[in-house]
């Protein structure tokens, strides 16, 4: 019976932990080990990983400075001991048999890693459907055919909600000092893969907490880093002839841009202190958007004020984007 890996790490999250880690303790498969890292929480969060390892043997904690999402995974994945491995954020839970079906079809596959849906939740833990999941076996290039819409919905590209063989982080680990770690360790991960295994039966519950660690972080750091990530897949599908994709992932790539973009200059009342460099990184991708018929004329009317009228842009998100959503943005 291989042993799997869970990995925890820990912010401020005194009000959720508990039942985050009930949910994967009360997991039907029992040959587990889990790893709490409490990364320099400020609240009551390590004194509650220290109580639930000192009532169950599986429980490991690390307590280490606060460092960020990226670290504090990093630190697990150096003493993990799991045949295969699965990251769950500390304030959202997991299907009772997610870690069971999750073993059962990789095992049976073959698979570099296996993943499910997400499910967004709230403080109450939705009712199990106890029913058989069914997976879809995809080669690595069938996979990356299915990062945006298509027949199987959104293939989630999040850390969460997947078992993975251990050794695929074997060389890789999540880049410290960032946010957006999950898109930067993506690619790496799938160009090592030959076969995923695919559900979209939600197995995974997250729970949208702006005071997680992710969240805290995205916060924290430059919110245009993202963007130099998405160039990338940009590129990745162009690279692979995968036209549809390079259209997705440009459309995707505008709706952040625009997001953070009157975000910031609403916030800062100004164009020259954060935006420059991003303005000239999105102007060689202007007409990849222009052409792309998968955004409406509107967007392409938006990315070609910001570039051409930033002012006019500006005033025209002032005067139409509600206060709520700006808060939101920053």
């Amino acid at each position: 019976m291989e042993k799997v890996s869970v990995i925890v790490a820990v912010y401020n999250v005194e009000n959720y932990l508990t039942r985050c880690v009930k949910s994967i303790l009360q997991q039907t498969y029992t040959n587990i080990e889990v790893i709490l890292v409490d990364d320099g929480s400020t609240d009551t969060s390590g004194i509650l990983c220290d109580e639930i390892a000192a009532n169950d043997y599986r429980v490991t904690v690390i307590h280490k400075k606060n460092g960020g999402l990226s670290s504090a995974r990093n630190k697990a994945l150096n003493i993990i001991k799991g045949e295969y491995l699965t990251f769950v954020d500390s304030d959202d839970m997991i299907h009772s048999h997610m870690i069971e079906w999750m073993i059962e079809e990789i095992k049976t596959s073959s698979a570099d890693f296996v993943t499910t849906g997400l499910l967004s939740v709230g403080d109450k833990m939705p009712v199990e459907e106890n029913l058989k999941v069914k997976f879809d076996v995809l080669d690595k290039e069938d996979f990356i055919n299915h990062l945006f819409p298509n027949n199987f919905g959104r293939i989630s590209v999040t850390a969460c909600g997947k078992l993975y063989k251990k050794e695929l982080f074997s060389e890789i680990r999540y880049p410290e000092g960032e946010i957006y770690e999950d898109l930067r360790v993506y690619l790496p991960l799938l160009l090592k893969c030959k076969k995923i295994s695919v559900s979209m039966k939600p197995l995974y519950y997250w729970y949208n907490n702006t005071q997680s660690i992710t969240r805290s972080n995205y916060l924290r750091y430059d919110r245009f880093g993202e963007f130099l990530v998405r160039e990338n897949y940009i590129e990745f599908f162009y690279k692979r002839n995968l036209q549809d994709q390079v259209w997705y992932a440009a459309n995707e790539y505008l709706t952040f841009f625009m997001r953070n973009y009157f975000a910031v200059m609403i916030k800062y009342k100004s164009l020259k202190v954060k935006l420059n460099p991003h303005i000239n990184s999105f102007k060689r991708h202007l007409k990849l958007i222009c052409q792309n018929p998968y955004s409406c004329r509107m967007r392409k009317l938006c990315a070609i004020l910001m570039v051409k009228h930033p002012y006019i842009s500006y005033w025209i998100a002032k005067k139409t984007i509600p206060d709520c959503l700006i808060e939101e943005m920053r």
